[in-house]
C-alpha cells in the first residue's frame, strides 16, 4: 500500500491527460474517444497487471473515470458545434437579410412603437440624401423629419402639415400609400404597413419618370399631336363642363372653322408645308382668344373655340371677325408666302342648345352657311339651318338610291352656229327624274352628289350616255359634256372613262367636248395638268365654260389651248342695260379669235341678244330663244327635221 499514492497518482495524471485531449479535440468527439482509449486502456492494463488485484480495481475505476471524462468532454463537444451551427446560421441569415435590404429598388425604413428608427436601407438614405451620421438606429421620427428639412427635401413651411399627415398615417390601424413631394421636383410614393407590435414599416419609391410618362401619355390622349391643341374629346369635355357652370347672364359661344383653299396648298406643296400651316394656324388662333377661352384641332383643317362672355353675340362676332383676319393674312414656310383663308360658323349656348354635342353640330351647320355664302366669311346659326340639314340628308340619301335605281336622264340643248343659225352640237344636261319629286334639275343636286362623292359614278354614266346617243346623230354634230372638279381629283379613273366611252360608243373623239370651269384651274396641281394633257391626247375639244364670273386669269387661255370660251349668261342679261356688259362681250370675242377659240354667248333668251352677240363676234350662242333642253327622242325629231336623210349622210 505504500505504492498507493502513487497509483493515485498515475490515475489523477491519466484523468487529466484525457481531459486534456478532450478539450483539445473538443470539436472532434470521435478522435477525442480514440485518443482516451489510446491512453486509457494501455495505462489501466498496466496498472492491473503490476498491482495485482488492489490495483486492477484502480485501473477500473481509472477507466470509467476515462468514460465519464468523455463523455463529458462529448456532450460538451456537441454543445459547442450546436452554437457554432447557430451562429453560423444565424450570420448567414443576417448576411442574406442585409443583402436583401440594401438591394432592394425601393428605400424601406421601421420604426417601433415609440416612433424610433429600427432599421432602415442604404436606398433611404440615398433617395432622400440623408447623412449616415444622422439617420442611424435609435432616432425618433420627429428628428429625421428635421434632417430631412435640413437637407432641402422639404421647405421649414412645411414642416407641420408634412409632420401631421405622418402622424395620422402612424396612429391609423390601416395600410396606405401616399406621395411625398420633395422640393426638387421629385415625387416618393409611400407604402405605409401598420404593425400589430405598434410600429410601422415603410418603403420609399422614387416614381417621378413614372409621373412623367404617365403625364405625358394623358396629354397625348387628350391634346393633338402637331399642334398641341386640345383634341375634339378634350374640346367637348370643356364645353359640357363650360355649360354646366356657366354664370348668369352669360352665354357661351361655340365657334367651328376650317380653312380655305387648303386642301389645294397640301396636295400640291406636301404635307410638312401643311403641317406647317397649321401650326402656324394654331398659334394665331391662341392669339385671337382670352386665356380662359379655349381652342381645339378637331379634325384636318378643323378648329373650333369655346369663349364665354357676358353681351353675345357681340363677342362671337368680334372674335369671328378677328380670326377671318387673321387667317387672311399670308403664311410664310420658308420663303414661300400662302394664302389661305378661313370661314367661321358659331351657335351659342344655352340659347341654340345646353347640349355639347348639339352646339357642335349647329356651329358646324352654320359654318357650311358661311361657306355656301363664299368663304372667308363667319354665319351664326339659325333653327332653319336645321331644317335645312334635315332637307340635305333626305336628298342625299335619295341621290344614293337613285344612283342604284338608274332615276337619272340626259337632255341635250342645242348651240347653234350665229351666222346662218344651224345647229352645230348640243350640250348634255343631265336630269333627276325623282319618283316622288318628279324632273329636279341640276343646280339642286349636283353639289351634294359633289359633297358626298357621288358625282364620279354619275359623271361617267352622263358621258357614255352621252356619246352612245350622240352615235346616232349626224356626224357634223358635235357632244359638250361638263366635268367637275371632283372627277379630276379621281386622275387615271377620269382617262379611263373618257377612253372607254369613246370605244363603246364608236364617235370620232372630235365631236366630244368637255366643259370645265375655272375650279378645275384653281386647283391646278400637275396631276391636273397630267390629266388634261391625257384627254387632249385622246383626241377630245375642251371649252371654258361661264367665262368671266370668277378670276377670269388670262393665264388659263395661255397654259391651257382651249377650243372654245363660253361667255356667262349674267353678261348677257345686262347687254340692254349695262353698256359695259357689251364692251365685255366684245373684247373677250376679239381675245377668243385672236386666240384662234370660238366664242359661244349663253343665256340668249331674245332675238335681240342673239343679234347683238353676233355683232359682237361671237360665232355660236346657247339659250332658251336658240332651244330649250329636250330629252334624246326630242333630240333626234329636232336633227331629223334639221339634217333631212340627205343633208344627213352629206354631213
Amino acid at each position: 500500500m505504500s505504492n498507493l499514492p502513487i497509483v493515485h497518482l498515475l490515475a489523477l495524471a491519466l484523468a487529466m491527460a484525457t481531459m486534456a485531449v478532450a478539450q483539445r479535440n473538443y470539436h472532434r468527439p470521435r478522435l477525442v474517444a480514440a485518443q482516451l482509449l489510446s491512453v486509457a486502456l494501455p495505462g489501466a492494463f498496466a496498472l492491473f497487471s503490476h498491482g495485482g488485484l488492489e490495483y486492477g480495481v484502480m485501473a477500473v475505476g481509472a477507466l470509467v473515470l476515462t468514460f465519464m471524462i468523455w463523455r463529458t468532454a462529448l456532450a460538451h463537444c456537441l454543445d459547442v458545434q450546436e452554437g457554432i451551427r447557430k451562429d453560423q446560421a444565424l450570420n448567414a441569415q443576417n448576411q442574406r437579410f442585409d443583402a436583401a435590404l440594401n438591394n432592394m429598388a425601393q428605400g424601406l425604413c421601421m420604426f417601433d412603437g415609440d416612433g424610433r428608427l429600427l432599421v432602415c436601407n442604404r436606398k433611404y438614405i440615398e433617395l432622400y440624401g440623408f447623412s449616415d451620421d444622422v439617420v442611424r438606429p435609435g432616432i425618433e421620427f420627429i428628428d429625421l423629419l428635421r434632417h430631412s428639412v435640413e437637407v432641402g427635401n422639404h421647405s421649414v413651411a412645411d414642416f407641420d402639415p408634412l409632420h401631421d399627415k405622418f402622424v395620422e398615417k402612424m396612429v391609423s390601424c390601416e395600410s396606405s400609400t401616399f406621395l411625398n413631394e420633395l422640393n426638387d421636383g421629385r415625387t416618393i410614393a409611400l407604402s405605409h404597413q401598420v404593425m400589430s407590435s405598434g410600429g410601422w414599416v415603410t418603403t420609399h419609391e422614387d416614381v417621378t419618370e413614372r409621373r412623367h410618362a404617365e403625364a405625358r401619355i394623358a396629354h397625348m390622349a387628350r391634346h393633338d399631336a402637331l399642334t398641341d391643341l386640345p383634341n375634339r374629346a378634350f374640346f367637348q369635355e370643356r364645353l359640357r363642363e363650360a355649360l354646366v357652370r356657366i354664370p348668369a347672364r352669360k352665354q357661351v359661344a361655340v365657334l367651328c372653322l376650317d380653312l380655305d383653299r387648303f386642301k389645294p396648298v397640301n396636295d400640291t406643296l406636301g404635307h410638312s408645308v401643311g403641317d406647317s400651316i397649321l401650326q402656324q394656324v394654331a398659334e394665331r388662333l391662341k392669339e385671337c382668344v382670352r386665356e380662359n377661352d379655349t381652342v381645339a384641332r378637331i379634325g384636318g383643317d378643323e378648329f373650333a373655340i369655346i369663349q364665354s362672355a357676358t353681351f353675345q353675340p357681340e363677342a362671337g362676332k368680334a372674335l369671328a371677325e378677328r380670326i377671318v383676319s387673321a387667317l387672311g393674312e399670308p403664311f410664310y414656310v420658308g420663303n414661300q408666302q400662302i394664302s389661305i383663308g378661313a370661314s367661321v360658323g358659331i351657335s351659342l349656348g344655352p340659347q341654340d342648345s345646353l347640349d355639347a354635342n348639339q352646339l357642335l353640330v349647329n356651329a358646324d351647320l352654320a359654318l357650311y352657311q358661311a361657306k355656301a355664302q363664299g368663304r372667308g366669311r363667319y354665319s351664326f346659326f339659325v333653327p332653319a339651318m336645321d331644317q335645312q340639314m334635315q332637307a340635305r340628308r333626305e336628298l342625299e340619301e335619295d341621290l344614293r338610291r337613285a344612283v342604284v335605281n338608274g332615276e337619272f336622264e340626259v337632255f341635250y340643248q342645242p348651240v347653234i352656229n350665229t351666222h346662218n343659225e344651224k345647229i352645230a352640237s348640243f350640250e348634255a344636261l343631265l336630269r333627276w327624274n325623282h319618283p316622288s319629286k318628279g324632273m329636279i334639275l341640276p343646280g339642286n343636286f349636283i353639289a351634294a352628289a359633289e359633297d358626298i362623292g357621288l358625282i364620279v359614278p354619275v359623271g361617267e354614266w352622263t358621258l357614255r350616255q352621252a356619246c352612245l346617243e350622240a352615235a346616232a346623230w349626224p356626224k357634223n354634230i358635235g357632244i359638250s359634256v361638263n366635268l367637275s372638279p371632283i372627277q379630276f381629283r379621281v386622275g387615271g379613273d377620269l382617262v379611263r372613262s373618257v377612253a372607254d366611252a369613246l370605244v363603246v360608243s364608236g364617235i370620232d373623239p372630235e365631236r366630244l367636248e368637255f366643259e370645265i370651269t375655272e375650279g378645275v384651274l384653281l386647283d391646278e396641281t400637275l396631276e391636273t395638268q397630267t390629266i388634261l394633257g391625257e384627254l387632249r391626247k385622246l383626241g377630245v375639244r375642251f371649252a371654258l365654260d361661264d367665262f368671266g364670273t370668277g378670276y377670269s386669269s388670262l393665264s388659263y387661255l395661255r397654259s391651257f389651248p382651249f377650243n372654245r370660251i363660253k361667255i356667262d349668261q349674267s353678261f348677257i342679261r345686262d347687254i340692254d342695260t349695262r353698256s359695259h356688259a357689251l364692251s365685255i362681250i366684245r373684247a373677250v370675242a376679239d381675245l377668243g379669235t385672236n386666240l384662234g377659240m370660238s366664242i359661244t354667248a349663253e343665256g340668249i333668251e331674245t332675238a335681240e341678244q342673239l343679234e347683238h352677240v353676233r355683232s359682237e363676234g361671237c360665232s355660236q350662242a346657247q339659250g332658251y330663244h336658240v332651244g330649250l333642253p329636250m330629252d334624246a327622242e326630242a333630240t333626234s325629231r329636232l336633227l331629223e327635221k334639221s339634217f333631212p336623210a340627205d343633208d344627213r349622210e352629206a354631213a
